[in-house]
């Protein structure tokens, strides 16, 4: 009797994966609470998308977005079933609706290489997919990065590309893999699609993959765009939208890969390195390893020049640069990390052993986006024990977050200065910069903006008892607007979600400005008062000329439509 050592392989990768999608649905039918963390406040931005989606508003037609409509279409479809558990997680969890099962594919095949190769494959799959930490820490305190998702996402589905692109052998499941990956990542990061597209150019360049394979793809993708477009038209609304992003930040990219370059520097010089010792090897008569990889699967060395192992780390290298210039300190080289086991699995164990160079220079390339990220969730585990609950009974249970005490108790003194003293920060607002330079990366400041909105809240509802009617269409002119979901009224049209006045908010156009001006109220949050919000005011103050200012909170300044009456004090 022989046993099937590929199938027990496979069974017992399989029981992995399966066993941590249970645990991951199990959490998340808990009321979980996490610490929050620096530049929270992108997290909002879901909450937004998503309901405005929810309320029949078409994306790029009656609001713009920074990201593809795929983020907020799978957080609304996850968020309608857990609709309790943390956003945070269920923002960085509701890619793996996707990843899953492409990861599933890319697990069967790899398990004829062994548990090992499968498993390498797997853990840190899950490891990104799961953990909602960046790379780069902005703040002292821990805490969850509830910032950057979308590139925590695209990171993990170049990471898919590079691992089907070596380990799936089968032409059908290879184009069908590749296919969904690449429409994944035009519809949620397209700069992430780029970098996609140079490393696919360099695998047909190479014949990793055929024209056969290449000509399925094309027609995949094609056939499933031309399809969206001819049902909802928003490919053509979202690569409009993507222009004008991209008209808005012309100009800084080799700036920003000279920043990309000094913060990933460890792993760039490490991988730099490798690369050379690979080149250096083979010139002095050493084997190919990615052919020493393929040859007990293809029973040949590749006949392709091209298909070096040097040249692969160089190409994804150059990609991860790219892709991290526009993103900053999320999970970007991740992608390496198959190859880099291409690279181990190409020889016995004992042949790498004897060549302690090349295990010190892939250890040194893969371990530290690894142990960072792992540190930071150790961290803000261990620390957030002894957090302060975030008490906002007026937004949705879903916002459910901690901080240290001392940051609770910072921000409620600080609203107090900030109220005592706008003009201060009115004067810091003219003069074009911040009152600190860390502003939105201080946790005072996120907690300050998740109790003031909690706060507006229940000053809206305390008005509108006043008037005797309910504002219906309500807009927040700031990054985002979580108020409207969690008082479910109507979204204004007509705006940038995730305003970032210097990146994402576009001028007004004539229609945008008809439709702004049947907004009922316009939240302004003055705790502080910053140039960003001012300015993002001042871009759409042509919709609101005759709006009548009044004072909600003491944070909370707004515009009131001339259709309201006004009842009781406020009006300035």
């Amino acid at each position: 009797m022989t046993i099937d050592l590929r199938g027990r392989s496979a069974f017992f990768v399989f029981s992995v994966f399966g066993l941590t999608i249970v645990v991951l649905a199990a959490v998340l039918a808990m009321p979980f609470e996490l610490p929050i963390g620096a530049s929270f406040w992108d997290t909002y931005i879901y909450l937004d998308g998503a309901y405005r989606m929810e309320q029949g508003q078409q994306i790029y037609r009656d609001f713009h977005a920074p990201v593809g409509p795929l983020n907020y279409v799978l957080f609304g479809l996850l968020h309608s079933v857990f609709d309790t558990a943390n956003i945070v997680l269920l923002i960085q969890w509701c890619m793996i609706l996707v990843t899953a099962p492409v990861m599933a594919v890319i697990c069967w095949f790899a398990a004829r290489r062994g548990t090992f190769a499968a498993l390498a494959l797997l853990v840190p799959y899950l490891v990104f997919s799961i953990l909602p930490f960046n790379v780069v820490n902005w703040n002292v305190f821990p805490g969850v990065d509830g910032f950057g998702y979308y590139n925590r996402h695209g990171a993990v589905l170049l990471y898919l590309l590079v691992a089907a692109l070596f380990f799936v052998p089968s032409r059908l499941a290879l184009a069908v893999v590749i296919s969904t990956l690449l429409l994944t990542l035009a519809f949620t990061k397209i700069n992430a699609f780029a970098a996609a597209g140079l490393i696919l150019f360099v695998a047909v360049v190479t014949r990793r993959i055929g024209i056969a394979t290449s000509a399925a793809v094309a027609a995949i993708c094609v056939s499933i765009t031309a399809l969206l477009e001819l049902m909802t038209g928003v490919v053509s609304a979202y690569l409009l939208s993507v222009f004008r992003i991209f008209e808005n930040n012309t100009g800084v990219l080799f700036q920003n890969i000279t920043f990309t370059v000094s913060m990933r520097f460890d792993v760039i010089l490490a991988g730099g390195l490798l690369a050379l010792y690979l080149l250096w090897s083979q010139m002095r008569g050493g084997t190919n390893l990615v052919s020493d990889f393929d040859r007990p699967a293809c029973g040949a060395l590749s006949t392709n020049f091209l298909d070096r192992d040097w040249i692969w780390l160089g190409a994804l290298i150059v990609a991860n640069i790219l892709y991290e210039s526009q993103n900053w300190g999320s999970a970007a080289f991740i992608s390496l990390w198959p190859l880099l086991l291409v690279f181990l699995l190409a020889r016995p164990v004992g042949q790498i052993s004897a060549r302690p160079a090349l295990a010190l220079l892939i250890a040194l390339t893969a371990l530290p986006t690894f142990t960072k990220v792992v540190h930071s969730a150790f961290r803000a585990a261990a620390t957030s024990v002894r957090d302060a609950s975030i008490e906002t009974p007026n937004l949705p249970p879903s916002i459910n977050m901690s901080a240290k005490d001392l940051s609770v108790r910072g921000a409620e003194k600080s609203r107090r200065v900030m109220e005592r003293h706008r003009s201060a920060y009115e004067h810091y607002a003219r003069e074009g910069i911040l009152p600190h330079y860390w502003l939105y990366f201080d946790h005072r400041f996120q907690v300050n903006v998740l109790e003031t909105m909690n706060e507006v809240i229940g000053a809206i509802r305390e008005r509108e008892a006043e008037l005797g009617r309910s504002y219906e269409i309500i807009d927040l002119r700031d990054f985002a607007n979580p108020v409207v979901a969690a008082m479910e009224r109507t979204p204004a049209r007509g705006v940038a979600i995730g305003g970032d006045p210097y990146r994402a908010a576009f001028p007004l156009t004539d229609e945008e400005v008809e439709m702004l001006a049947e907004t009922d109220l316009v939240l302004l949050p003055v705790c502080p008062v910053t140039v960003a919000r001012e300015k993002l005011l001042a871009d759409y103050a042509e919709a609101y000329a005759d709006f009548r200012r009044i004072s909600l909170t003491g944070c909370f300044d707004a515009l009131e439509n001339p259709g309201f009456t006004a009842a009781g004090q406020g009006g300035t």
